[in-house]
Parts: structure tokens; C-alpha cells; sequence
């Protein structure tokens, strides 16, 4: 069987297998520190195998906060409402102008941090705390239908 290599740099040998914006990735022991890590593999057969590794469980499953429906609208209003334009909004919260625009058109979804600053400036609530139930039934509640991303969706 062949040896793996790291999925960041390519080195040799698997060390580890850790977590990345919600990828998991076999790495070196350099690489490690990239992200959270899952699993220290403690010997060769054990990294040859990186099927057999599971996840340890959540440390606690309990209300997560989340972004409501329909934010870019409650944000452009808001921010209209104040007199501000995209720009000005970008500087006081030290975010650009285009992913301020990319948020408010809901082409992307700010994270929890940044919401919690618009949140802030604009006095406006647009993060909610979910349940936590993670029943299919649930799951897709409330979400958009997953494309696959394209180049135009890394254009800064």
C-alpha cells in the first residue's frame, strides 16, 4: 500500500488528522497546528488506516447561534434607515465595502462575529439561538439549496 502524504503540504508521513472549516484532513505533524485536531495517529499502520479514526463526540450539544432568514434585507434597511452607505458602514465595523454587498445581497452569510458587530453598529438582531435538534426533519428547515461553488464565488 502506498504511503499517504499530507493533504496541505505533501510531506510524509501522516501525523494527524484534524479539522478545517469543517473539512477533515489527514496532515503531517508541521501541518497539525493548521487546525482543530481530531486524532494524533501514535504509529505507521494506525496513519495507513485513517478509516478506522472516528471523531470524538461534541463536548456539549446545546443552542448554537445562527443567522435569521432574510438578514441581507434586515441589514440594507438598517443601514439605510441610518443614512450610511455600504462604505461607511465597512469602515466603522473594519469590513470591505464588497463583502459588506456580497452580505446584504445573501450571497454570502456573515459569520457569527460579523453579524455580531452589525448587529452592534445597526441595532438590529439578526442572530438567533437554534434548538439543537438535529432530526432530519429539521435539518433543511430554513436553508438554502446547496450549488457547487464556482470561480465567480472566490472573485474578491
Amino acid at each position: 500500500m502506498t504511503e499517504l502524504s499530507c493533504d496541505i503540504c505533501g510531506a510524509t508521513p501522516i501525523k494527524a488528522q484534524i479539522l478545517i472549516e469543517g473539512a477533515k484532513l489527514l496532515v503531517c505533524g508541521r501541518c497539525a497546528k493548521s487546525g482543530k485536531i481530531l486524532h494524533y495517529f501514535h504509529d505507521e499502520e494506525e496513519a495507513e488506516n485513517p478509516h478506522k479514526i472516528s471523531a470524538p463526540p461534541p463536548k456539549s450539544i446545546g443552542p448554537e447561534e445562527e443567522i435569521v432568514e432574510s438578514y441581507g434585507e434586515i441589514i440594507r434597511k438598517a443601514r439605510q434607515k441610518k443614512n450610511l452607505t455600504i462604505e461607511e458602514l465597512g469602515a466603522r465595523i473594519l469590513e470591505k465595502a464588497n463583502f459588506l454587498h456580497a452580505i446584504e445581497t445573501e450571497r454570502l452569510k456573515p459569520t457569527i462575529s460579523v453579524a455580531k458587530k452589525l448587529e452592534k453598529e445597526l441595532e438590529i438582531k439578526i442572530i438567533q439561538s437554534s434548538s439543537g435538534d438535529l432530526s432530519p426533519s429539521n435539518l433543511n428547515q430554513g436553508r438554502k439549496e446547496f450549488h457547487e461553488p464556482t470561480l465567480g464565488d472566490f472573485k474578491g
